[in-house]
């Protein structure tokens, strides 16, 4: 089987991608065992059968957070699962042993593997906790910078507030005055917005934290000159606010004995939890606060002997394989390095080289950083045999490096560059401006198309009447005519990913089908989810959020066959017909998108209809060729190759041709010569097994009517997923009533229901399927 398949896809696209992952994938965290890598390599089987040719799979190194780590809070970058760090040998996602193994399995079958690489930053932990003197100068600058040394100063962003640990080592005996202070903030707001918490140590007591029904709380008078609050006792918090611009806070504190003194703030703000309930919640940690004066003995420690302490000192268990460095970081490859460098804000969709959004913020114009991170590269590629990247996080790193980065990485037998995509999100502008200046140094890389995503799902999840089918027209990076425009080429088009598929903001929640329809149609280069393949429950990381959503199991097979079809017919540029093929009714432009996909030289291609209308089939007549470089079906016959090419349409010697899609579905027309079936797989070969599969009716759909076009009689085949109310009802084309065939309670299985239209004129018929709360419609043809 595989072997006939690989030669069929030998000389066809080889471009449909699939994230393999999503967050918090499955893991044995008690037994510290990851078994990511082994789930993915039994299903290359699976996935080749269905025309999957590559896949995305998760960062590999070992995780700041253990057994926990998804792989981003990246901590060792030679530790694949193989080191004793960070309290576990494995990853996430298994044994290095494991990653290769699947790796090596999915190149058997054709597949080729993505790593997500990350370039922007590292994590650590406290026990990698080091002096960091640029942090102190430049939260003591308070973040204002002259980097380009011409004299003008700016407020750039804070150092993280509560990533800072502040010590006096070896403070002796005595009375000690802290004083805080907070900068970088809205002076406008409440002072409830300007909130702290303050921990204190001095003697190694056990941490004891405040809960809103139990703290201790800061209170006036308290600004210094002889006003201040005794500290309730070393290892204690206070809650405080600085009330306005200015307002200092003073805390007194006795050492008994001469000990390090630990301090550490965290920006807070009066809030409410998930149930309506008071708390001091945590805030932007770009709210600045910092222990700007310590007085002891009439002299202030802040300026002398006061330190500020970062998990910038970084090293290592000791490597052992071939090729795998003894590095170690200091802070010194972190932003900020010096009395220049600074924290750059997130900003919208620019660039932002120097902005610590993630971890530990490297340096990435330092050429050590430049040249470790390129050797990592390749030592990783040739290790484990990866084919291509994913690059996370892109707009953190200067385009310039990434070119670096590609360039530098080991080529494939032909000599071309390794498959590269960027994660750029952002507007159209932005993420064009980011391919071209990276490949404007000679390297090749692609785009994930954020803009396209967010038209997508408003296009699923609103309700037709709210959404325009119009705004597809130019919707994304390749179909954009405002100057903004990628080849097919140069774009990864998507319907979620990790990142969204956590966010109930930002999924799908219904009407996945019609998605995927689009981008497994256009051009671009298609990535499926691994979620919605194989209907994943997919749970909001949002705060007080429950929302859980999980695809059809249905969705996989039609994915499936949207992929058979991407590989049979299409391959080229593409038209939108409603849009420029002279559509009529020009009112149904609204709910219906049509467009025409040249072919790959075998097919002459294929005609796309999604129609968001909630309850009616709706189509429109459009010209099938309006453009140079497409083949003319002028008096030829198209077939819905979604239903078997059980539905005709006729296109017209003026080329003319009226296409339709069920309510909130789509439909495939083809040249009916060309017309190859599709037939869903029944024997699903895994692990070297081969055993037939009972299908399982999970989903209420309509299978088919057939014949299509009809005289005088037609079967109507559907399924019921369990046992309900059914109504079955024929229409005409004006929308009368025609006949009722069942109206009563149906019991859960594969149901075929004969109709006779001997007494009916010739015509278009339609019908309408009730299942409890569920619709489906349906389109025919009687032919006298």
């Amino acid at each position: 089987m595989f072997l006939l398949f690989a030669l069929y896809t030998g000389n066809a696209q080889n471009d449909v991608m699939m994230q393999a992952f999503y967050w918090d994938v499955p893991v044995d965290a008690v037994n510290k065992n990851g078994s990511w890598w082994d789930t993915l390599r039994v299903k290359a089987p699976e996935l080749a059968s269905a025309g999957i040719t590559g896949i995305w799979t998760p960062a590999p190194s070992k995780g700041n957070f253990g057994i926990y780590d998804m792989g981003y809070g990246i901590f060792d970058h030679f530790d694949l699962g193989n080191y004793n760090q960070k309290g576990t040998v494995e990853t996430r996602f298994g044994s290095r042993t494991e990653l290769i193994n699947m790796v090596n399995t999915m190149h058997s079958y054709g597949i080729e593997v993505y790593a997500d690489i990350i370039l922007n930053h590292i994590y650590a932990g406290d026990s990698e906790r080091e002096n960091n003197p640029a942090v102190k100068q430049y939260v003591f600058d308070e973040a204002i910078r002259d980097p380009d040394g011409d004299g003008v100063y700016d407020q750039y962003s804070p150092y993280p507030t509560n990533e800072i640990v502040w010590i006096i080592p070896n403070a002796s005996p005595g009375d000690y005055y802290i004083k805080i202070k907070g900068y970088h903030l809205d002076w406008n707001a409440s002072y409830t917005e300007r909130g702290y918490d303050l921990y204190i140590n001095w003697d190694g007591s056990p941490d004891q934290p405040n809960t809103p029904t139990s703290a201790n709380w800061e209170y006036e008078p308290n600004n210094g000159n002889g006003q201040y609050n005794v500290f309730p006792g070393s290892g204690k918090h206070i809650w405080a606010h600085i009330n306005q611009y200015g307002d200092i806070d003073e805390y007194k504190i006795t050492l008994n004995a001469a000990h390090d003194i630990v301090i550490r703030l965290e920006a807070r703000r009066e809030t409410t939890d998930c149930n309506g309930n008071w708390t001091f919640g945590y805030a932007s940690q770009t709210n600045g606060y910092y222990p700007f004066e310590i007085w002891y003995n009439g002299q202030n420690l802040a300026a002398t002997v006061l330190e500020a302490h970062t998990n910038t000192g970084i090293s290592y268990v000791t490597h052992t394989g071939t090729g795998e460095p003894q590095w170690t970081w200091n802070y010194s490859h972190f932003h900020p390095v010096d009395d220049r460098d600074y924290l750059g804000y997130p900003g919208t969709d620019e660039i932002i080289p120097n902005t610590k959004f993630f971890g530990n913020d490297l340096n990435t114009y330092d050429p050590v950083v430049q040249n470790r991170l390129i050797e990592w590269g390749q030592w990783l590629t040739n290790t484990v045999g990866y084919d291509g990247y994913r690059l996370d996080f892109v707009r953190g790193v200067q385009p310039e490096f990434i070119a670096q980065w590609l360039n530098s990485m080991p080529k494939r037998p032909d000599g071309s560059q390794r498959f590269a995509v960027g994660e750029y999100w952002g507007d159209k502008p932005a993420i064009k401006y980011w391919v071209t200046t990276v490949e404007s140094y000679g390297a090749d890389v692609d785009a994930f198309d954020f803009p396209l995503k967010f038209t997508l799902t408003d296009m699923a999840n609103w309700n037709g009447a709210d959404f325009d089918m119009s705004w597809l027209n130019h919707a994304g990076l390749i179909r954009d005519n405002s100057g903004n425009n990628l080849s097919g080429v140069q774009v990864v088009t998507f319907v979620d990913n990790h990142d969204t598929g956590k966010e109930s903001d930002k999924w799908l929640w219904r009407d996945w089908d019609m998605a995927y329809a689009y981008i497994l149609f256009a051009e671009g280069r298609p990535c499926i989810f691994y979620p919605h393949y194989y209907g994943i429950t997919q749970v909001s990381k949002h705060a007080c959020s429950e929302d859980r959503v999980t695809p059809p199991a249905s969705l996989k097979d039609e994915i499936n066959r949207l992929i058979f079809i991407r590989k049979t017919y299409l391959n080229g540029s593409m038209i939108v017909l409603s849009e420029i093929g002279n559509p009529w009714p020009g009112a149904n432009t609204s709910d219906v998108y049509v467009a025409r996909r040249q072919g790959n030289g075998v097919k002459s291609g294929a005609i796309l209809v999604i129609n968001d209308h909630e309850t009616d089939v709706k189509g429109l007549w459009v010209d099938n060729a309006p453009a140079p470089g497409y083949t003319n079906w002028a008096g030829k016959v198209l077939v819905n190759a979604t239903k078997n090419a059980l539905e005709e349409t006729q296109v017209y010697a003026d080329g003319r041709v009226y296409v339709w899609a069920p309510p909130r579905g789509y439909s495939i027309w083809v040249e009916k010569s060309e017309y190859v079936p599709y037939t869903p797989g029944t024997n699903v070969e895994l692990a070297g097994e081969n055993e037939s599969q009972p299908q399982l009716i999970t989903q209420f759909q309509v299978i088919r009517n057939y014949p299509n076009p009809f005289n005088p009689e037609t079967t109507i085949e559907f399924q019921l997923p369990e046992t309900g109310r059914v109504k079955l009802t024929i229409y005409n084309a004006r929308g009368q009533e025609i006949a009722t065939l069942v109206d009563g309670m149906m019991e859960a299985g594969t149901h075929r229901v004969r109709w006779q239209a001997r007494n009916q004129p010739s015509g278009m018929y339609f019908y309408t399927l009730q299942w409890e709360d569920q619709r489906r419609v349906g389109k025919m043809l009687l032919v006298r």
